[in-house]
């Protein structure tokens, strides 16, 4: 399932695939280019609707070849909250979450020395932070370029503003203007082009062009309002569409002929699609506009519905916004989702005060997400782990408006505080520990009620410091949510407390007592009936024995006990990848480096399927100290490359935190850089940072395999012997019969890797179908399948890729 979670976790700040065609804007495209000659910010103005996302992503595009080290798209529409800012920006550009340093100090260290174009979208509600931002980055990083867009400008030293006009206009007299494609004026090739989609019977002739043209210009050119005009296109002629313009016109301006304001067009025009839904629909759109972000069926017709808009209504209602062009329908591989522009949902929003009826909808918004979240907390531990993080990783902006809801909301701060906590495990499998500590601190801010989820708060808290490095004796919150668990009777509370009570020690160096709290913990998970906090006390005990250097049957087998609660939970990878982790500590310290470097590998897929960052990074770390045993010098500073973009330049463990771990890591380097010069060992670690997270572990998987065994050939050229090792790998899972894709989630490799093998095996193989490769490996099943098992040396990477 790695490739569904890259499709959910990677789309944040990868510029996003085009899917209607780009009309104009040649101009600003130019300017833009001109610009950033002059100036490293350039800020892109107008109002909403006028095309200044779209503009910038296709400048941001054109732009790859000139920023080596990436163009990333901070889309912050969704964001209310100016403290997360950095944090989003860490996201967008692949950094892990972090502790110690600020994140806008870790922004800066990241950038520096590096060309990056960065385009922050939609920032005129949180102006003040990006300016702030934006100056700071911009002053530690000389090769970074930004590029914002917004209805006012950042307003700081060296910005260059560059005000995005509407599109060009056709001249008053229609006969003047006969020509057509790529020469009609910008405005009316848009019209045209969209139109093609709505309503395909439309053409622009003679008889029309003068509607279309007046149309254009009434609407001044603005993209979004010639959208939604050319949705009606479907219901009425642009005759008919332009009288009702000209009526609201009239009505807008007293009847007078005048140049109407721009802004004030775009209202009319959406004003003017919203008279044109019906009642339900109405409501409906003013009711989605508290989501942020986008939204599935399912979530609408609970938030949405009640007596005015009964549940099975609510479907036709959706369905009429779409066909108007209000929402836009996004097919997803987790089936499809809805999403409204920033703009109609801003008069959406507009719309709920009338009816009295925002705080009832906000609440209905933040109860639909505090289930969700309490139906995740019950199962995240489980099978169902991969498809609810998906889940909640496609809705994280509407959690985060959940909370920000409840927090400023006087008297709803508890529910807050819970959907903070059920939020554990999700912040845990996406390593966002930074944003999971900002939501736990204001939930113990905001209600101070001797509560479970107040306990839970202060030992998950506690847990995260430690994980990002921020290591401190934390027995003030454990003492409260000892006191807490201890006076509600809460058996769960109080064996989870001892567990990071104890991980906090183990954290400080302190491994005195560690063997018995973590067996009294384990004990007390047992009889509260909770097996996921015993197999999780288990494998920390088994981690901390191995790095007091203790290695021993008992030891291991409380890692075996953890594989075997995960292994009929193919789904389950954040437990399977740290015990495989885990476990890898113990074979490297017990001598067993081989199979230590397998089990980290095992690790690594399960980790890169929920995309844990820092689960990742441990994994390359690992297996940076095999290469580095087997003279593999290049190959240990590129992992450690990789791996410290993932720690995110902080004192994450085991980097600085654990003196065993990070001592293994040293001597990893000192074998490096003495058989490389420094020169080109940090030629090869910059290889490493500059990968993205599945390259990482694609290249760490695909150049430390073993050997693939020698097998006597028994076919004439052309057979299966003819075949690489991959290839092999690859013949015998289409011989399962898995598809393309699924082979490239199973080898972590591109689908258009598993594409290309699956051809290169076709041509040696000398035949056309799959059945075909199926039937030959069928015939030499042994030899095929000594070769997959090179690739998959345990069951247990094929159950963590899902």
């Amino acid at each position: 399932m790695a490739t569904a979670m890259d499709t959910a976790m990677g789309a944040v700040g990868e510029l996003p695939a085009e899917t209607t065609s780009f009309v104009g804007r040649a101009p600003e495209l130019a300017r833009i280019k001109e610009a950033f000659t002059r100036s490293r910010l350039v800020t892109l103005t107008g109002p909403g609707g006028v095309g200044k996302s779209r503009t910038a992503v296709r400048s941001a595009r054109e732009h790859l070849g000139d920023f080596p080290d990436g163009v990333r798209l901070v889309p912050l529409s969704g964001l209310s909250d100016p403290e997360l800012l950095p944090h989003t920006v860490c996201g967008a550009l692949g950094l892990a979450e972090q502790g110690g340093r600020g994140a806008a100090q870790t922004l800066a260290a990241h950038l520096a020395g590096r060309r990056t174009l960065v385009v922050l979208d939609t920032c005129e509600h949180l102006v003040d932070a990006c300016a702030s931002l934006a100056d700071t980055l911009l002053r530690a990083a000389p090769g970074l370029r930004l590029l914002a867009t917004s209805r006012q400008p950042l307003d700081i030293p060296g910005e260059q503003v560059l005000p995005v006009p509407p599109l060009a206009l056709p001249e008053p007299d229609p006969g003047a203007d006969g020509r057509s494609g790529a020469e009609l004026p910008e405005a009316v090739r848009l019209f045209v082009d969209r139109a093609a989609g709505a309503a395909p019977e439309f053409a622009l002739t003679d008889g029309n062009r003068a509607a279309v043209h007046a149309l254009c210009r009434r609407l001044d050119g603005i993209p979004l309002a010639i959208e939604l005009a050319v949705a009606r296109l479907r219901v009425i002629s642009p005759e008919q569409m332009l009288r009702r313009l000209d009526h609201r016109f009239r009505l807008l301006t007293g009847g007078r002929s005048v140049t109407v304001p721009r802004h004030q067009t775009l209202r009319t025009t959406i004003d003017w699609s919203h008279e044109l839904c019906t009642e339900q629909e109405r409501l409906l759109w003013a009711r989605l506009s508290v989501f942020a972000g986008g939204f599935d069926l399912e979530a609408a017709e609970v938030v949405c519905s009640d007596v005015e808009l009964p549940l099975e209504e609510v479907l036709d209602a959706l369905v009429g916004l779409v066909d108007k062009s209000v929402v836009r329908h996004l097919e997803t591989e987790d089936g499809p989702r809805y999403r409204m522009l920033d703009t109609l949902r801003e008069f959406g929003l507009e719309n709920l005060v009338p009816r009295e009826e925002e705080e009832r909808v906000r609440g209905r918004h933040r109860d639909h997400f505090l289930e969700c979240a309490g139906q995740f907390d019950a199962e995240w531990s489980g099978d169902g782990q991969l498809p609810w993080v998906r889940r909640l990783v496609a809705d994280h902006e509407n959690l985060q408006a959940a909370m920000e809801y409840s927090f400023t909301t006087p008297g709803e701060e508890y529910a807050g505080l819970q959907l903070a906590v059920r939020l554990w495990g999700y912040w845990a499998c996406t390593s966002l520990l930074t944003q999971a500590r900002h939501w736990l601190r204001r939930g113990l801010a905001g209600s101070k009620k001797p509560t479970p989820e107040r306990a839970k708060a202060l030992w998950s808290l506690s847990g995260f410091m430690d994980i990002q490095g921020d290591v401190q004796d934390n027995r003030v919150l454990l003492d409260e949510a000892e006191e807490i668990a201890r006076a509600l009777g809460d058996r769960s509370g109080l064996a989870w407390t001892l567990t990071f009570r104890t991980f906090n020690k183990v954290f400080l160096g302190a491994y005195e007592g560690c063997a018995e709290g973590y067996a009294e913990a384990r004990r007390m998970h047992a009889e509260a009936g909770d097996e996921f906090g015993r197999v999780t006390a288990g494998y920390y005990l088994a981690g901390m024995y191995f790095l007091a250097g203790q290695v021993d049957e008992p030891s291991m087998r409380l890692c075996d006990e953890g594989l075997e609660y995960v292994a009929a939970m193919p789904k389950e990878c954040w437990t399977r990848g740290w015990v495989l982790w885990i476990k890898s500590l113990g074979l490297w310290f017990g001598g067993e480096h081989a199979a230590s470097a397998e089990c980290a590998r095992e690790g690594l897929r399960a980790k890169l399927a929920l995309h844990d960052m820092v689960g990742i990074a441990h994994c390359l770390e690992n297996l940076a100290w095999r290469a580095a045993e087997e003279g593999k010098a290049s190959r240990v500073a590129v992992l450690h490359g990789a791996a410290e973009r993932l720690w995110g330049l902080s004192a994450l463990v085991p980097r600085y935190a654990m003196p065993t771990l990070n001592g293994l890591h040293d001597e990893a380097a000192r074998v490096s850089r003495e058989a490389l010069g420094e020169h080109e060992f940090q030629r090869c670690f910059r290889e490493g940072e500059a990968l993205t997270t599945r390259e990482a572990v694609e290249r760490a998987l695909t150049e430390d395999l073993p050997p693939a065994p020698v097998v006597p050939a028994q076919r004439s050229p052309g057979g299966a012997e003819a075949l690489t090792p991959r290839e092999r790998e690859v013949a015998s899972l289409v011989a399962d019969g898995l598809t393309n894709r699924e082979i490239a989630e199973r080898l972590v490799i591109s689908k258009r890797t598993a594409d290309a093998h699956v051809e290169h095996i076709l041509t040696k193989l000398g035949v056309g179908t799959r059945t075909q490769i199926a039937a030959l490996c069928a015939s030499d099943d042994e030899e095929v399948g000594d070769a997959a098992g090179a690739g998959d040396a345990s069951g247990a990477g094929d159950a963590a890729g899902g």
